[in-house]
This record gives C-alpha cells, structure tokens and sequence, in this order.
C-alpha cells in the first residue's frame, strides 16, 4: 500500500466534498477578504466532480492504476456483476489478471461494462466516451451499469474543448460516434423523453496523474 503523505489536488477536493479539514492548510490563518474583490472561480476539477456527484454518478478518487483496478473489483462484488464487457486491451488484461470474468466482443451476455473515456466536462459533469472504448456497440446496447476508468488530465471545462481533445488525439483516426455519458439525476436526462442515460448507473474511477 501506498505511503500516504501530503495531500495531492484532489486530495484537498474531496475535503471539500467530504465537509473534511485540509490538513494541509490547518496551520494558515485565513485571511480577510474585501467584500468587493472579485468571487474566485472554482478549479473545473472541482466543478466536474461536484456536477457529477450532483447529477447521480458515483465518484471515487484513486492514487493509482492499480487502486483503481482493485475498486473495480470491490464494484462488481457489491453490485453483483458477474461478467463485464472490456473491450480495451489496456483495461481487460490486468482485469482478467486480477480474477474478474471479462467479455471483449459479446455485450449481450454481460451485466456490466467498465472503459476508459475520452473527457470530463466540468460545465455539465459529462463523460465524453467514442468507439474507440465501446468498439461496434452504442450506450443503449451496453449494460446499465457501467465503470468509467479516467485520468485527471482529462478535465477539461466545457463540450467544445472535449472536442478539441478528442479531435488532437484522432487526427488520422476519428471516432465515429461520440456520446457524452450523464448521471440519471441530470436535469438534461430527466426531461428527455428517451435517454440512454435514464437507467444508466456510473461509476468514476479518477485517477490522480500528477503521484510519482
């Protein structure tokens, strides 16, 4: 296990979810504010995770691959998952290694599904997810619940930058069909009158890039 030492960012961000103290500022004095500075922005890393929380997705913060791999897991124990749909070679094989039963090309036969992702919006707590994770199937044709590996790195704050990132990453191989995956609390979900999102249980795995 880890040693843990000084917080990192997301560290002091889920404090703040959590109503926990920052140990790391407990010896600061706060200092006095001008009623009339301007109100500071909260981080987009902090925004995503509120937002998504917010709208019913499940979060967790990870110091590793490995930790997330193991909270995989502990997810399909205590929800019951029996097989997983995996399509990423990067995903399954320390997945398989690590005891799960896992499918790469059959969804129909899974209960669960668990990918990587391509962005975290922090405007609307979205998770933009291409082909390139889902390979020939669309959200509606995977099971409902569904375990989201992702990095830190890959906030970003708004649909359009999700875009630029995915169009840099696939300059020579765009991705067919892009989605951007909502917990089912969503105000967008709740309206639509068919969404793939509607019965659909997220879990987040976030992984902190910046640990050595």
């Amino acid at each position: 296990m880890a040693q843990k030492g000084k917080p990192g960012l997301f560290g002091k961000f889920l404090s703040v979810l959590s109503g926990k103290p920052d140990d790391s500022r407990e010896d600061e004095t706060p200092e006095a504010k001008s009623p009339y500075a301007p109100k500071e922005e909260e981080p987009i890393d902090l925004r995503f995770v509120q937002t998504f929380t917010q709208n019913g997705g499940h979060f967790l913060y990870c110091e590793s691959f490995d930790e997330a791999i193991i909270n995989v897991q502990k997810i399909c124990m205590e929800s019951q998952l029996q097989r997983l749909y995996v399509p990423e070679e990067n995903v399954n094989t320390p997945l398989k290694k690590n005891g799960l039963t896992i499918e790469v090309e059959k969804a129909s036969i899974c209960d669960g599904v668990a990918t990587t992702c391509e962005a975290l919006v922090a405007f609307n707590g979205g998770i933009m997810i291409t082909d390139h994770q889902l390979s020939i199937y669309k959200i509606s044709e995977l099971p409902e619940t569904h375990i989201i590996l992702a990095r830190t790195s890959q906030i970003v704050d708004s649909l359009s930058s999700g875009m630029s990132r995915i169009n840099n990453t696939y300059r020579n191989n765009r991705p067919n069909q892009i989605t951007t995956l909502k917990g089912s609390q969503s105000e967008s979900v709740r309206q639509a009158s068919a969404d793939p999102n509607k019965n659909r249980t997220l879990y987040l795995l976030l992984i902190e890039d910046d640990l050595q």
